[in-house]
């Protein structure tokens, strides 16, 4: 029985469902990955990203090599042509049967489910599993039947339904027959999508099992009191390798218990607080399954169609570019464009600046950041532009509006982040430092807008769009 496994946003070896069974239940494994550039463009994906795929495909390739599985890259621009490309290599090859992890985007909700009916009609079988989250979305449901649209329930929910056998790791994979399927040099790939910063950004699961090892042996414990604090080194940046199943959220769960004496949602507040952000990412594939509108470029919260976005290119302009003259959105910008990331904290306050302050459509936000962040993902990223927006579901009131400047000497009191990525203010003291009071001395520009008429003028118009 020869059968193939379809690499995806599952980048490892380790407890990796469709690779388990496919080389469970045949005597002889392909391994292919789509290079989809057309596709990859319309979904706004970084470079760093696509370079940080890549990376680990290679690693991945190496170790699948030891199995006897031999890693072929297939090449179609968008997902609409990869059916046809990946029947002609099954039937090229006398493959029986196909296997694969599920995403959960409409686009690739469609792509596969024709995929899945194409392939049957052929007498293929087609074998997919849930990898990406811990309960199957669509199993999840309220009192009434409904799906969730609220984190608080859904948390509450996703523990009482939670078995113990779906916390159990899968092993490797045993060594397959010898295959005489040649693989891919990755190496032309490699170089078309080369990044300068890549070295920021180790690849491999070996490295990110070691470091979430590390990190809640020695970080877990404070994660809580120190995530916002955007100068500290306290977050794992876990998320480029989640989002690229480089490592699969069961593992970093079962880590997580073993360093909170065998609890979840009880213990210690910094880790279960670490569980917690793992479940939003959980939670907003469920939503982007269970609502598709979402997916759609659309409003979560349908009054929010009516609201009368700025245009203001000069505006939107100055914010991509870190400009703006809030010192503390400014830096973020800067972060994300020299690393491929931004913290947590100054994703919400950057976010809330463009949609509330500015007024402008948080689409664009949205947009800019999946083509900057190494971890751009579109169920997170929508959700959380939908949250800053107050546009999304269980989204921050349109009325609590972050301040720039009072998130900023909150978080960041001596303004050593600040003064990280917004070198002009380096001579700035503490107190100026947050909102400086002649920036033409420090050579940078004055606000763009007013913190405070802004942010009123933005109540009005959600409270009148809502009326």
């Amino acid at each position: 029985m020869k059968s193939i496994c379809w690499f995806r946003n599952d980048l490892r070896v380790l407890d990796n469902p469709a690779l388990h069974h496919c080389c469970k239940n045949s005597d002889e494994v392909i391994a292919v990955y789509f290079i989809n550039r057309a596709q990859w463009q319309e979904h706004d994906d970084a470079l760093i990203k696509i370079n940080f795929w890549l990376r680990n495909l290679e690693l991945l390739q190496n170790k699948l090599k030891k199995l006897n599985i031999p890693l072929v890259v297939l090449e179609a621009d968008n997902y609409s042509e990869t059916a046809s490309v990946l029947k002609d290599f099954c039937t090229k090859n006398e493959v029986k049967n196909l296997y694969f992890n599920n995403e959960y985007p409409i686009n690739e909700l469609k792509r596969d489910r024709n995929i899945y009916s194409s392939f049957k009609e052929s007498g293929i079988g087609v074998f997919t599993y849930h990898d990406q989250v811990i309960h199957e979305p669509g199993s999840l449901k309220t009192t009434t039947g409904n799906n969730f649209s609220v984190y608080s329930p859904f948390k509450r929910k996703w523990f009482s339904e939670l078995l113990e056998d779906q916390l159990v790791i899968l092993d490797e994979p045993e060594k397959q027959e010898s295959m005489c399927v040649e693989q891919t040099d990755l190496s032309k790939f490699l170089d078309e999508f080369t990044h300068s910063k890549s070295e920021l950004w180790p690849a491999g699961e070996e490295f990110i099992q070691n470091y979430i090892d590390e990190f809640l042996k020695f970080k877990g414990t404070t994660y809580k009191v120190k995530r916002n604090f955007p100068a500290i080194d306290a977050t794992a940046k876990l998320s480029p390798y989640i989002n690229t199943g480089i490592v699969s959220s069961k593992w970093c769960l079962i880590k997580a218990r073993e360093y909170n004496n065998g609890q979840l949602d009880d213990g210690n507040k910094g880790i279960v607080h670490w569980v917690s952000e793992i479940l939003w990412r959980e939670f907003y594939r469920h939503i982007i399954y269970n609502f598709p509108k979402v997916s759609k470029s659309l409003p979560f919260v349908d009054y929010t169609k009516n609201i009368p976005w700025n245009v203001n290119e000069e505006w939107l302009e100055r914010w991509k570019a870190g400009k703006t003259g809030i010192p503390i959105v400014d830096a973020g910008i800067r972060e994300m464009l020299e690393t491929g990331w931004m913290h947590n904290r100054l994703r919400m306050i950057v976010a809330m600046f463009l949609s509330k302050n500015l007024l402008i459509n948080w689409q664009e936000g949205e947009k800019f950041f999946m083509r900057h962040l190494i971890d751009g993902d579109i169920a997170s990223n929508n959700g959380g532009w939908q949250w800053s927006a107050s546009t999304g579901t269980d989204a921050a009131p349109y009325f609590r509006i972050m301040n720039p400047e009072t998130q900023s000497i909150k978080f960041d009191p001596q303004g050593k982040y600040i003064k990280r990525w917004v070198p002009e203010l380096a001579d700035c003291s503490e107190t100026e430092v947050h909102m400086p009071k002649s920036p033409e001395n420090y050579n940078y520009p004055k606000p763009i807008v007013d913190l405070k008429e802004s942010r009123k003028n933005a109540i009005d118009v959600f409270s009148a769009s809502k009326s």
